[in-house]
């Protein structure tokens, strides 16, 4: 996942996505951070917008020094960079019962996506439910999966399997004869139809971050 520079986390502050107080109260509840390998001399030297307080960019400091979690499992669409998601997500499950689909379950406090028996239909019905502005809805409608095929891909091995593409709503999947599935991920939203698809359960989903 791309590191965020401070003009990434002052977006949120201008615009009060995200409360500066509910940040603080989060910053002391010791989520495990990670280096990002931005210094303060760095930061300092750098001009931050007068739109924010004081206040705010001791924040966006902190922010940007402090972190750079890895995600490692899904989140529902919308979610912001897990940094910022794993400080301001509640697991209050809003998200979780506003799900139409039922994939959204909260884990360690914490809302994340469960795709083996579902897929995300992007309705934005948890973006509009969360209370705290952690999962946004001006973000892009994307879960970071992406589908992985097996060797044992019907296909691949007999020809004239092409369910997968068929399900896919943004044409991200091709199929040639007697081939893997090949996949665009620009077009790719994550959305796991593709592997529901399958009756033979030859496709994973995994975060294209850690690919």
């Amino acid at each position: 996942m791309a590191e965020k520079d401070e003009r990434y986390y002052k977006a949120y502050m201008e615009h009060k996505t995200i409360s500066r107080r509910g940040l603080f109260r989060a910053f002391t509840s010791g989520t495990k951070k990670a280096s990002v390998g931005v210094s303060s001399a760095t930061l300092s030297s750098r001009s931050l917008s007068s739109e924010v307080s004081p206040a705010d960019q001791d924040l966006v400091t902190e922010l940007v020094e402090a972190s750079q979690i890895v995600r490692v499992v899904a989140r529902p669409p919308g979610a912001l960079d897990e940094v910022l998601f794993q400080k301001i997500c509640t697991g209050c499950a809003e998200c979780e019962s506003a799900c139409p689909e039922k994939i959204i379950h909260v884990a360690g406090e914490l809302a994340q996506l469960e795709v083996d028996y579902g897929y995300c239909s992007m309705c934005g019905e948890c973006q509009k439910a969360c209370p705290t502005g952690a999962l946004h809805a001006k973000k892009p409608h994307d879960t970071e999966l992406r589908p992985s095929f097996n060797t044992s891909c019907q296909n691949r091995l007999y020809g004239e399997c092409e369910l997968c593409a068929e399900q896919c709503p943004n044409q991200a999947i091709s199929i040639a004869a007697l081939s893997l599935p090949k996949l665009e991920q620009a077009k790719c939203d994550g959305c796991s139809r593709c592997k529901q698809a399958c009756p033979f359960s030859v496709i994973t989903m995994d975060l294209y971050s850690s690919h």
